[in-house]
């Protein structure tokens, strides 16, 4: 891989794109104030530099049954400990949907999306995996109020096995609808907050071009949760990769009681000092309690084979029950 260090522009283009991968490059020229040319001509470097792993779109679990989302850190893994037998021990919580490594040696970081029960086996997984010390917080998820047809789990499906820039047209043509009906459908699957189109970056690449990603967790109290979000928001531009609390594009809630809850965001920047500044800062905001790192990565990986198989499943499923109350195709 071709080393080259990124810049501020290039980091307005990545925030852009990670929030809506789909976003029209004469939009992106608009706000980082390049032409689009030159906005195409960066993220393709960016692409081949293995910067931008890939366009891709995230599904929200809760319509495959998945009620919550687990934010798992493990530290002083057992080098004995190969990854498909981790792999297999965490299986018992839920489906594996983001891996980190970190830089700090046997540390790891993971999202799970998991099902009713799950903090009931946090004990029986804590002792599978002694010595390693695990850290889980459980988000809710927000109830989805939209019905899923046919056609939508087509379009997720062709989503998940090609590029999330693909135009309308060529959704149409793989899943035979009308590009009408892709569009309506995915412009409200959006609104509903079940699709979000986003990349997926490689952060040793990142680190390699000079700037450092890291996700923190913000333990608050319930009262100042809105506000510590817009400080973030106001005052860490400049730093903010994307927020993991956007209630518009993670549905998920992160509560630990009635007067505590989580605000989780992923910052980058040039150097470890800076990291540090970041922290004290979010520290000395009022409502606070305490700010923690958790994970400063040396490679992320995104599992969704579980998601395409699921989707799968519920597309016979509903085929089925349509051959059922419409025997005769009618």
């Amino acid at each position: 891989m071709q080393q080259s260090r990124l810049d501020n522009t290039d980091l307005k283009i990545i925030r852009l794109l990670a929030k809506d991968s789909r976003i029209p490059y004469n939009n992106i020229a608009s706000v980082v104030g390049i032409t689009s040319n030159a906005i195409k001509e960066r993220i393709n470097k960016m692409v081949s530099n293995g910067v931008i792993r890939s366009f891709g779109v995230i599904i929200n679990p809760v319509i495959f049954g998945y009620e919550k989302e687990c934010v798992l850190r493990i530290k002083n893994i057992n080098k004995t400990i190969n990854e498909q037998d981790l792999f297999k021990k965490l299986s018992l919580l839920g489906d594996i949907f983001i891996y980190v490594k970190q830089l700090e040696e046997a540390a790891a970081f993971f999202s799970l999306f998991v099902r009713a029960g799950a903090e009931d086996k946090m004990g029986i997984l804590a002792d599978l995996l002694k010595p390693a010390q695990l850290k889980g917080v459980f988000g809710r998820y927000k109830p989805v109020n939209m019905r899923i047809h046919n056609s939508d789990l087509e379009i997720m499906k062709c989503l998940l096995l090609s590029d999330s820039r693909m135009p309308v047209e060529d959704i149409a043509k793989e899943t035979s609808l009308s590009t009408k009906t892709v569009a309506r459908r995915l412009e409200k699957m959006i609104e509903n907050s079940i699709l979000q189109f986003t990349i997926i970056t490689d952060l040793s690449s990142m680190q390699l071009t000079g700037i450092i990603e890291f996700v923190v967790l913000i333990d608050v109290h319930a009262f100042y949760h809105q506000n510590i979000v817009q400080r973030i928001y106001n005052e860490m531009q400049e730093y903010l990769f994307h927020p993991l609390d956007d209630p518009v594009q993670y549905p998920i809630n992160y509560s630990i009681d009635y007067q505590k809850e989580l605000v989780m965001a992923s910052f980058c920047c040039a150097n470890i000092s800076t990291v540090n500044l970041i922290l004290r800062k979010l520290e000395s905001y009022d409502g606070v309690n305490t700010v923690e790192t958790l994970t400063i990565a040396s490679e992320t990986r995104i599992y969704q084979d579980w998601l395409k198989s699921e989707i799968d499943k519920r597309i016979i499923s509903q085929m089925q029950q349509h051959e059922r109350l419409h025997p005769l195709g009618l």
